[in-house]
């Protein structure tokens, strides 16, 4: 095959060869720039197009680390408080049906503890306010003392709760 090819190449004249070879560059040309060329340049475009609206996007994703680590540092500062801790244990007790006394015997003066107690809640309700506490308001429980109260499932709780970090 290759022999028959390089035959018919000799049997063209100068001004065929002329015309095939310049027929065979400029399909080489248009190939490049069809395969190569074109691509590259509309990729570059379309880079061009998204490099405002990803500078946007970074700006703004910037603003919105800078207010969630102020509202963060408001937060811990609102937990740090006594009052604070109170209030977050309070709106927690009171969306999972639960009312709470808060004994005034302290363990330490660390103004981060809350004691808590319930006299009697079912043992289930009390692990899923736990859970709550701990998930959704960072409230975490120090010490705990479950006492059965006799009736099917129902406990008296006096925990001391803390703000964790």
């Amino acid at each position: 095959m290759k022999t028959q090819l390089l035959a018919r190449w000799s049997g063209f004249s100068d001004k065929e060869k002329h015309i095939s070879m310049a027929l065979a560059l400029i399909i080489f040309c248009l190939l490049l720039y069809t395969f190569v060329w074109l691509p590259v340049q509309q990729g570059r475009e379309r880079f061009t197009k998204s490099i405002p609206e990803k500078q946007a996007k970074l700006l703004l994703m910037r603003a919105q680390a800078a207010e969630i680590e102020q509202l963060r540092s408001q937060f811990k500062s609102v937990r740090s408080s006594a009052s604070g801790l109170k209030a977050a244990v309070e709106v927690s007790a009171k969306f999972h049906g639960l009312s709470p006394t808060y004994p005034d015997a302290a363990k330490g003066n660390d103004i981060t503890q809350l004691n808590v107690a319930l006299t009697s809640v079912s043992f289930n309700a009390w692990v899923k306010w736990a859970e709550s506490l701990l998930n959704q308001n960072h409230v975490r429980i120090q010490s705990c003392q479950l006492i059965p109260t006799g009736a099917d499932g129902q406990v008296k709780v006096e925990a001391v709760l803390t703000a964790s970090e």
